[in-house]
């Protein structure tokens, strides 16, 4: 279209759509034309349904997190399961998702918007991908109607796909789904009340400062990425608690990036068991989701994750700081691109988008995002693939 000159920064931005971060190279959107504005909204709302169907409809399917997902033996428990089969619940998957999507722009005409922003932001939000068609995101509308729009649309994101259909079929049978929606919802609700008390002293008022915790807290645990305030230049509590929520994102089986919080609420409960065994080394224990069983292996893949976003972090973040960013851009940066949120911060809070990084910067943080979209068990599943594929090729060609 003419929007981007180089192939290179186009590859990039692609990258950043369908990855669902808001990465983006443009310090103000509105430079580009409406078609490219809604097609670049829809870069993301494409990578949002394939990492669902990812998560929900072939991974359950293929050995890869059962009882964090959902697996076939627990779906084939009951008629009104999302599927027990990867096709059927790719299609109930899409249909939920397409469905939701046209509710939410729906909503946002009603609340105000233009329909070209509403149409882009809806594909960014239920995407929880975070592209805006202005510089200044949520923030350019000052709108209580939108923000509240918003605000339920992301959380819902944010969500598992699987709960919302059981809710629908008024047949809640997995209570590990209840328990993480439950914690998920209450901890929304503490940081947001947390972070508003922070920032109590400031010029905004009582309404308006307790409208920015809820909306950034909402937008950050879902990885979203919309923002009404740079929040990096709030209060330091204020701001290290958004990280820690960054980090661990939405439930499982949701659109929303992370390390999921039945992962956290499991590791938690792996470390409870342990202190219990050390008081009774031979009392045999479960570790459980709400009243629902995790299997250990189950339990050794949270470890693992746990690994390897640190060890995807440190590395990331060390790259970064070589090649000249300060190092609270640096861990900032790949915090949020492992988390498919978007922007980093700088030493004074301020917003740093790839306009201002190199392009070899960008090199980096492309399958770091990646990665984060299709989260890190197929992601090193791939890798590992890959390089078993070219060892084996190298193999046969040394041979000939």
């Amino acid at each position: 279209t003419g929007a981007i000159g180089r192939v290179d920064d186009a590859f990039y931005e692609s990258v950043t759509g369908v990855s669902t971060s808001a990465l983006t190279i443009f310090e103000d959107p509105a430079v580009l034309s409406d078609g490219v504005l809604v097609w670049r909204a829809a870069t993301q709302w494409i990578g949002g349904i394939g990492a669902l169907a990812l998560a929900v409809g072939l991974l359950p399917f293929l050995g890869g997190s059962r009882e964090l997902a959902g697996g076939p033996q627990q779906r084939a428990r009951t008629s009104s399961a999302l599927a027990t089969r990867p096709v059927p619940a790719i299609k109930r998957v899409g249909a939920i998702y397409c469905v939701v999507t046209a509710a939410v722009a729906l909503a946002l005409v009603v609340a105000g918007m233009g329909p070209l922003d509403a149409v882009a932001h809806s594909f960014s939000t239920v995407s929880t991908g975070g592209f805006s068609t202005h510089a200044e995101s949520i923030g350019y509308f000052d709108s209580i109607a939108i923000e509240l729009v918003l605000i339920v649309a992301m959380l819902g994101a944010g969500s598992s796909v699987a709960f919302a259909w059981m809710l629908w079929r008024r047949d809640i049978r997995e209570t590990r789904r209840a328990f993480e929606l439950q914690v998920y919802l209450i901890v929304a609700a503490l940081a947001t009340v947390w972070i508003w008390w922070l920032r109590r002293g400031s010029d905004l008022g009582v309404s308006r400062g307790f409208r920015e915790a809820l909306f950034t807290v909402a937008s950050v645990m879902t990885t979203t990425g919309h923002r009404v305030s740079d929040w990096g230049s709030w209060h330091p509590g204020a701001a290290t608690l958004l990280l820690v929520l960054l980090v661990v994102g939405g439930t499982a089986g949701s659109v929303a990036g992370g390390l999921r919080w039945i992962r956290v609420i499991g590791l938690a409960q792996f470390i409870w068991r342990e202190l219990q065994r050390q008081l009774h080394p031979r009392s045999i224990r479960t570790v459980k989701v709400g009243r629902s069983n995790i299997s250990e292996a189950s339990v050794d893949r949270m470890h693992a994750q746990i690994v390897y976003v640190m060890t995807l972090g440190a590395v990331a973040s060390l790259v970064l700081a070589l090649f000249g960013e300060g190092i609270t851009e640096a861990i900032t940066l790949t915090i949020s691109a492992i988390g498919t949120t978007g922007p980093g911060f700088d030493d004074d809070g301020g917003i740093v988008s790839a306009a201002a990084l190199t392009r070899s910067e960008r090199v980096v943080l492309m399958p770091v995002m990646l990665t984060g979209r299709v989260f890190l068990y197929p992601a090193f599943v791939a890798v590992g693939a890959g390089a078993t594929a070219m060892a084996r090729s190298a193999r046969l060609l040394g041979r000939s």
